[in-house]
C-alpha cells in the first residue's frame, strides 16, 4: 500500500470512531464569527470553560470544556510545542496528507446544557461535514487557523456571563513540570476561602509529571516561592526561570504546605 493510500485509510479509521460524517452546509446569516477570547475556570466547578467572543458583537459565549482538550486549546494559543504530537496535531497531520481542509466549525446546538459542534471538511472532490464535540472542534480551528462560528439561537439559549472589559484570567501550560497555572482571581480566592487574590492555582496536574511526583494537587494555591511571595503567574514563572529547586507555598484547603518542585531532567 502506498503512502497515500495508508493515509486515506487512516483517515477513515479516524472518521469512524471519532465523527459522523454528513453533506455539508454551506455558512449562512444564521451564523456568528467568533473567536476564542482565552480559557478560565469556573470558580464554583473548577473546570476549564472556553470564552467565545463575537467579532463583531459584545457577546460572550461560555463553554464547559475537559481539562485535556482545554490543555490542547491553550497550548496551540500559546504557541507550547508538544515534545510527542497530541490528538489534535495528529488529525492535523493526517488531513495535511490526503489534501483535506477544514474550512470551518460551527457551534451548532445546545440541549440540556450539552453543546453540539459540526467540522466543514474539504477532500478536493467532496465535501464533508463531521459531528464533534465543541472543544475538540476549536482545539483543530486553532490549529488549521479555521474560522469559527455559533449559530444565533445557540447564543440566544446559551447561560448568561458577565464579564469586565479586561481579558479573562490566563491560564499558562508548563509543560516540562506537568502544570497547567491560572492566576488566583477574586472570585476563585472567594471559592477557596482565601483573604486576598493574590497567588496561582493549579487548575491542572498532568498525570506521572515530575510536578505530580513532588506531591503538587489539582486545585492547589501557590502563595509563595523559595520565601518569595507569588501574586500571578509572571511572579512564578520569573522565579522557576532562575533553576534549580524551587520551594513553594501552597495552600490546600485549610492547610500550608511546603512542596520542593525538582528542576525537571533535560
Amino acid at each position: 500500500m502506498t503512502r497515500r493510500g495508508w493515509m486515506t485509510c487512516a483517515l477513515a479509521i479516524v472518521g469512524a470512531g471519532w465523527a459522523f460524517f454528513l453533506t455539508a452546509q454551506p455558512v449562512t446569516g444564521n451564523l456568528v464569527e467568533v473567536r476564542v477570547r482565552g480559557v478560565t475556570v469556573d470558580p464554583q466547578a473548577g473546570s476549564p470553560v472556553v470564552l467565545l467572543e463575537e467579532l463583531r458583537g459584545e457577546r460572550v459565549l461560555p463553554i464547559w470544556v475537559g481539562v485535556f482538550e482545554a490543555r490542547a486549546i491553550v497550548m496551540e494559543m500559546d504557541k507550547v510545542a508538544p515534545p510527542r504530537p497530541m490528538t489534535h496535531d495528529l488529525i492535523k497531520t493526517i488531513l495535511e496528507g490526503v489534501k483535506a481542509r477544514i474550512t470551518n466549525v460551527v457551534i451548532t446546538d445546545l440541549q440540556d446544557n450539552t453543546f453540539y459542534a459540526h467540522i466543514a471538511l474539504h477532500t478536493g472532490g467532496a465535501s464533508l461535514q463531521i459531528d464533534a464535540r465543541p472543544s475538540d472542534a476549536i482545539a483543530l480551528a486553532l490549529r488549521v487557523q479555521a474560522p469559527i462560528y455559533v449559530a444565533r439561537t445557540v447564543f440566544d439559549r446559551a447561560p448568561a456571563i458577565e464579564l469586565r472589559d479586561d481579558e479573562p484570567t490566563p491560564i499558562t501550560v508548563l509543560k516540562r513540570y506537568g502544570l497547567t497555572l491560572q492566576n488566583l482571581t477574586a472570585s476563585l480566592a472567594t471559592h477557596f476561602q482565601l483573604p486576598t487574590a493574590d497567588g496561582v492555582l493549579v487548575s491542572d496536574v498532568e498525570a506521572g509529571s515530575g510536578a505530580e511526583r513532588d506531591g503538587v494537587r489539582r486545585g492547589d494555591v501557590i502563595v509563595a516561592a523559595n520565601q518569595g511571595k507569588i501574586d500571578n503567574l509572571q511572579a512564578l514563572e520569573s522565579s522557576l526561570s532562575q533553576g534549580g529547586d524551587v520551594s513553594l507555598q501552597i495552600v490546600r484547603g485549610d492547610q500550608r504546605l511546603t512542596v520542593v518542585l525538582r528542576t525537571p531532567a533535560p
